[in-house]
């Protein structure tokens, strides 16, 4: 497979990062090669690298389109509600895209201004509703964990054994204990 002749294809980033994502998505991250999306695209590894850059970058722009408005503040009345809101639109991201989720965990340094940003409103929420030092980082990290496990689960379940409605009814347990 050469390449193409000059204008006869025209490939964007924004298409190497489709098909990445899609190549995540239905088969993780060992899927995610620059064979594999050339091979899906037509044309060579090169073309991908030239629009992708590295793997990370590419995983780093996937977290960036994928968690694009995680960080949003939520108009909500309360601090609870507005925590509520948060992790609700956030599990669904996840859900929607686990595989990339996994990539962040297993390199945080992919995890982007979106989602610093989103870190960033959950600790001011908690700070908002009265928690504080050791209790508030235990706060956050039992939400955050929480969402993760539910979302993967969610992703892994079949058909829509678990949905967004089965996701609240735990997460308001935890958040009716800051008050």
């Amino acid at each position: 497979m050469g390449r193409p002749p000059k204008g006869s294809r025209t490939l964007s980033k924004d298409d190497v990062l489709r098909q990445a994502l899609q190549l995540l998505d239905t088969g993780g991250s060992k899927a995610l090669t620059f064979k594999a999306l050339a091979e899906a695209l037509g044309v060579t590894p090169m073309a991908v690298a030239h629009h992708a850059g590295t793997r990370d970058e590419m995983i780093a722009s996937l977290v960036a389109t994928a968690f694009e408005g995680s960080d949003t503040p939520s108009m909500a009345a309360t601090p609870k509600l507005r925590l509520r809101d948060l992790m609700t639109r956030y599990c669904a991201q996840v859900t929607r895209h686990p595989e990339l989720a996994k990539c962040i965990l297993e390199n945080p340094s992919l995890i982007g201004p979106s989602l610093t940003g989103l870190t960033q409103l959950i600790e001011a929420e908690i700070a908002a509703a009265g928690v504080t030092g050791a209790e508030a980082r235990t706060l956050l990290c039992l939400i955050v964990d929480y969402t993760h496990g539910f979302a993967f689960a969610a992703a892994a379940a079949p058909g829509e054994a678990l949905k967004i409605d089965d996701f609240t009814p735990a997460l308001d347990w935890v958040l009716d204990r800051i008050e």
